[in-house]
């Protein structure tokens, strides 16, 4: 079961809902209401150091997935951005080279969509999108300006398939480096703990209480939901897609008269 999918979220969570009922319902069933009201006093004091503990936490973990989201989101703009001026710049290069830079451009782009992409939901990244890209950028230094057009130029090749490559990198380190084991422990128990807490502050009216600890359980999960979410960028129903390398290969393969425009065909 894939969690971060909206379906197994929802009924993760519900799940998580109900077991805190549950848990409710079998303390009440074994403690006497007059036991558990004595608990009141010390337990309110615990709880409140330890709610206050969990949800700072929590709140930092939610806060550091959805920042990493939208880094991720910004360096996959920033690479198809630097991507696309390579391709377009190399056009004032000589023609055998500016063939070769445009044509690696788009079987990079190419090979990111249709292979990395995918193998980035599962944690993993493409070998031969690396290599295209290494070649890509050989095949940029390897050039020597001879007139004052190609050298005023050439810096700034240079520069955008360095951002290439360094968005790259940041890229793939972002779909491969997740919420470590060790936090997510650390979350779950919290919650737990936290949950646990409520069950010691009973009150006449079971329904009521039911209901203020599901609210609780379910605040909790929808939050931790929000770190599975935002923790991993490329896998799952909300995720970075891959729009922008898209556009920059419809541009290339119009460029290159390997696709014809959608505006030309309906012409």
């Amino acid at each position: 079961m894939n969690l971060d999918s909206y379906l197994s979220g929802a009924a993760l969570i519900l799940g998580v809902s109900l077991s805190s009922v549950a848990g409710l319902l079998l303390v009440r069933k074994y403690f006497h209401l007059d036991k558990l009201k004595q608990c009141h006093e010390v337990g309110g004091y615990l709880l409140s150091v330890v709610g206050t503990m969990y949800a700072v936490l929590l709140g930092l973990v939610v806060v550091d997935a959805m920042t990493k989201f939208q880094n991720a989101r910004a360096v996959v703009e920033t690479e198809a951005n630097s991507l696309a001026d390579v391709f377009l710049l190399a056009e004032k290069l000589p023609q055998p080279k500016a063939n070769a830079i445009r044509g690696l451009c788009h079987a990079y782009a190419t090979e990111v969509i249709e292979r990395e992409w995918p193998a980035m939901s599962k944690g993993e990244i493409d070998r031969e999108a690396r290599r295209d890209v290494v070649i890509l950028m050989k095949e940029v230094i390897s050039f020597e300006p001879v007139n004052e057009n190609q050298k005023a130029i050439y810096p700034i090749i240079v520069q955008e398939a360095c951002q290439v490559w360094d968005n790259r990198r940041a890229r793939t380190n972002l779909a491969t480096y997740g919420v470590p084991p060790v936090e997510w422990f650390v979350l779950i128990l919290g919650g737990i703990v936290t949950v646990v807490f409520t069950y010691f502050f009973a009150i006449e009216s079971l329904a009521a209480q039911v209901v203020m600890t599901s609210m609780v359980s379910l605040l909790i999960s929808l939050n931790l939901y929000l770190v599975v979410l935002f923790g991993a960028p490329f896998s799952g129903d909300l995720q970075v897609g891959a729009d922008a390398l898209k556009v920059d290969k419809l541009i290339f393969e119009n460029q290159l008269g390997l696709k014809t425009d959608d505006s030309n065909n309906h012409s």
